[in-house]
């Protein structure tokens, strides 16, 4: 018997099982990562204004919307449900679903308390409703939709319904969703980041980067305390963690390498997402990316060592870094943004895909995502973008890039940063020791970069002067057009690459 009784029935249906330190094994079928074309956004004539639609923000009417949750609803209302009502960041929320593993997932990533400052920050009746049928389709609710699973989202009456896939992100990113559509209403700036401070809640530091940058390992500083690894949350009185847990990639990770996030991922409670693992002695392999490379871990933020305490608030951040992963060699290792620059770097949410990172990427590509997390913030980027310059104008905080990408050349044909030396630069950042170095402005982004840092190889620090770096400013110019009124004229005057016609 284990301790949580999700996990011993999800055992008992035979849907899971227990690896040889004891954390719960589990698959999640054909979907073994988050579906894009199959989620929707009830399209309410009250909320029309408030969302960015698109490919990421999919409509459909207001009449599907209720056809979809009222027959859901009386779908499930006929079968075994698991139930978890818990906190993210500071609304109710409650998960119904068919599986209790998912509700186990659910105790893991969700809070049990609130953060007092932030609660009297808004309304206290919120509460998100999530309906999870997992192992159901569309068509068992009789109505006529393209796919046979769907993740439906209602901003105005804050439900979600997820049908047809088992991936367990499908729950804490909707939740994360509509939370990020309410938040700006109450001046409250919701970030896809993670956070970390001292012991004492001062020098707090936020990390924004796209998957494969750094940011869950950068975060997870010996030096220093987690506030949070994924989702975090800015007011007026500091940052705290939105989430309960952490629901972090697994695919290689090492004993040796990430012993603290190794420890909590294998230990009893925590659940195992699409690894591959010995049946005989159940002994997991995390360098197997045979059934995904996606491969994940769910488990409390109290199974770390170093971790901020959840029931207060961070100071507000001494220093904001934007993480990008550059494989073409064009960008500098570190540069200080002004407010402009923090704009248009933090709408463009740059990084680059290399080969091995998802299937079918064998060069080298560059990917956007604005605001760090296009999937998870509904409205438009600009309403985030003014949230941040806002705080970092109000607080003086300073906005740094940290290239934790390829230098001497691209990917094939530089090097890596080393993560001692993306360490170092953090180090410098957070403690505020570059406050009075001398700086250079970059001839095409405009953005300045140290010129001498204690401690720090010159190599490291020398500015790219390629056509690799033309390129990649084309780049940002050609995905600022594509995002339209997203970015504004001034925005893009202001803060983004000046290219010399």
């Amino acid at each position: 018997m284990t301790a949580n009784p999700f996990i011993q029935q999800a055992i008992d249906l035979n849907v899971g099982e227990l690896s040889k330190e004891g954390a719960l094994l589990v698959k999640t079928g054909a979907s073994t990562g988050r579906s894009t074309k199959e989620r929707f956004v009830v399209k309410h004539p009250e909320i029309e204004q408030d969302i960015n639609w698109g490919s990421v923000n999919q409509p459909v009417t207001p009449e599907f919307g209720e056809t979809f949750f009222s027959r859901l609803e009386e779908k499930l209302s006929h079968q075994k449900l698991y139930i978890k009502e818990a906190f993210v960041g500071c609304f109710r929320v409650r998960v119904r679903s068919t599986s209790p593993w998912h509700i186990a997932f659910a105790e893991n990533m969700f809070r049990e308390t609130v953060v007092e400052q932030l609660k009297t920050q808004v309304p206290d009746d919120v509460l998100i409703d999530i309906l999870h049928d997992p192992y159901g389709q569309v068509s068992e609710l009789r109505i006529e939709h393209p796919y046979q699973k769907a993740i439906v989202l209602d901003a105005k009456k804050l439900k979600v319904g997820i049908v047809g896939t088992a991936y367990a992100g499908e729950i804490k990113k909707s939740a994360f969703t509509l939370c990020n559509f309410l938040f700006p209403k109450y001046g409250i700036f919701p970030m896809h980041a993670s956070a970390n401070c001292k012991e004492d809640g001062s020098a707090a530091s936020v990390l924004f980067g796209l998957s494969g940058t750094g940011k869950t390992t950068l975060s997870a500083d010996p030096k220093r305390y987690l506030v949070g690894d994924d989702e975090i949350v800015w007011s007026k009185s500091g940052i705290s963690n939105l989430e309960g847990g952490c629901y972090a990639k697994l695919i290689n990770l090492s004993k040796d390498a990430e012993p603290d996030i190794y420890r909590a991922a294998n230990k009893p409670g925590s659940i195992l997402e699409n690894v591959v693992f010995d049946r005989e002695s159940k002994e997991v392999d995390f360098f197997d990316g045979s059934i995904t490379e996606n491969t994940r871990g769910s488990y409390s933020i109290e199974s770390l060592d170093k971790v901020f305490d959840q029931n207060k608030e961070a100071s507000r951040p001494n220093s904001v870094v934007f993480l990008t992963a550059d494989a073409f060699g064009a960008l500098p290792a570190l540069a200080r943004l002004d407010e402009w620059q923090a704009r248009y770097h933090f709408i463009s949410g740059y990084t680059a895909k290399v080969a091995g990172t998802e299937i079918g990427v064998t060069e080298p590509e560059a990917t956007f995502s604005a605001c760090f997390g296009a999937p998870f913030m509904p409205r438009s980027p600009k309403v985030y973008a003014e949230l941040l310059a806002n705080y970092i104008r109000e607080y003086n905080v300073p906005v740094w890039l940290l290239n934790t990408g390829w230098t001497g050349g691209g990917y094939g044909e530089g090097e890596r940063f080393p993560i001692s030396v993306s360490r170092s630069l953090l180090e410098s950042i957070q403690s505020g020791d570059l406050e009075n170095v001398e700086m250079e402005r970059h001839p095409i982004f405009g953005f300045s970069v140290p010129k001498m840092i204690d401690g720090i190889d010159q190599k490291y620090l020398t500015i790219p002067n390629n056509e690799a770096v033309l390129e990649l400013a084309r780049r940002f110019q050609a995905n600022a057009q594509s995002l339209g009124d997203c970015l504004t004229d001034e925005i893009k005057d202001r803060g983004g690459p000046i290219i010399a016609h």
